[in-house]
């Protein structure tokens, strides 16, 4: 009888334990553990901040449909009826879908070119949908000054802090496109969410990844730990709408100032990736000498929509914008890396496919 009374008072103990564990606010309304898979936006709400661009699971979407229409430009809808494309083009003629850099924080031109030309990636216009729902602002002030029409301003506007309508003013001003069915940008938004940043992508510090577990352990310094993971990543992208170099400037050219394979990378990540076999495009590029020496002679054409300059750096709708094409701010396409570009077409224009000899141990 004293054995068994000694069983019951230690069962109690421990169910009294057990119960006081799942009653206590640090180990069940607070403890969170975050691994390398973690969402960051899970870690980010633990620690107080407001998770932005929340999906309505009450409104009818479909993350497959909404990647399809984000790829190819349509659909099916949910009667099985294809849909009308989106606009000129799908959404990844001008965003990626992978990251652009081994580092998210990292925005450098120079070297998301060089890493794209390493995974023959893309380089494109437009911010990459990678993280883009861990962004907090899409159109930066540029967008809405710069911007010379009526219709387009109230569209960016709108969608600078707002994903949804980002999505939309995306799509109609610089995609050309119509306007998206609810149920469209939802599916749109839904695939967005399958490409968030989890933990492991941030490459945090082992003192910083510390703090952030101590403050989600202890629920203490949580403004601290939100500030140090935004270090890891953009919640917005600079964006400055630079006009085209003054034609006397742009003629400076030379293989000391230029770097032909960087000239090459952009006409083969970018230019290519639009415009060869009219892709995203009608007008088509390839490499042929006969191809560079018709880019050569519109090169400093300021009236011309077959120049090099009008097309990537005017933006749609803005003041002397002549070309259809989404344009390049100068974070995401400098001035040096238009040079060199323009240095690979005068040298393929010249010299053919022999460039690539003369060339061949620039650095």
């Amino acid at each position: 009888m004293k054995s068994f009374y000694l069983k019951f008072l230690t069962l109690s103990a421990i169910f009294g334990l057990v119960s006081w564990l799942h009653s206590s606010p640090q180990t069940t309304l607070w403890y969170f553990e975050i691994r390398d898979s973690t969402p960051l936006w899970d870690a980010m709400t633990r620690l107080g901040k407001v998770k932005m661009n929340v999906l309505d699971t009450a409104r009818l979407y479909d993350v497959k449909k909404g990647q399809e229409l984000a790829t190819q430009g349509f659909t099916t809808n949910f009667e099985g009826k294809n849909t009308r494309k989106v606009g000129a083009h799908p959404c990844i003629a001008c965003h990626t879908t992978q990251p652009e850099y081994t580092r998210l924080d990292v925005l450098d031109a120079p070297k998301r070119l060089q890493y794209a030309d390493s995974l023959d990636l893309p380089f494109l216009p437009g911010a990459p949908f990678y993280g883009v729902v861990n962004r907090v602002y899409f159109f930066t002030e540029d967008y809405q000054s710069k911007i010379k029409n009526e219709e387009a301003v109230p569209l960016l506007r709108a969608g600078h802090l707002d994903l949804r309508k980002a999505i939309q003013a995306c799509n109609t001003v610089y995609g050309q496109g119509r306007e998206l069915e609810s149920w469209e940008v939802e599916s749109i938004l839904a695939y967005l969410w399958t490409l968030q940043i989890k933990i492991g992508d941030l490459g945090l510090s082992e003192e910083d990844r510390k703090d952030i577990e101590f403050a989600l352990e202890q629920n203490t310094g949580n403004a601290k730990a939100v500030n140090l993971l935004r270090r890891y990543y953009p919640e917005v992208y600079p964006a400055t709408l630079a006009e085209p170099q003054a034609v006397l400037v742009r003629k400076k050219t030379s293989p000391v100032m230029n770097n032909f394979k960087n000239g090459s990378r952009v006409y083969k990540q970018s230019c290519l990736y639009c415009h060869g076999e009219k892709k995203y495009a009608d007008f088509a590029l390839d490499t042929q000498k006969t191809t560079f020496q018709f880019l050569k002679k519109n090169l400093d054409d300021t009236t011309s929509r077959y120049s090099i300059y009008e097309a990537l750096r005017f933006s749609p709708l803005s003041k002397g914008n002549r070309t259809g094409s989404p344009h390049f701010t100068s974070q995401r396409m400098s001035d040096q890396q238009i040079q060199d570009l323009r240095f690979y077409i005068i040298q393929m224009a010249t010299h053919g496919q022999e460039a690539y000899n003369y060339y061949k141990n620039q650095k």
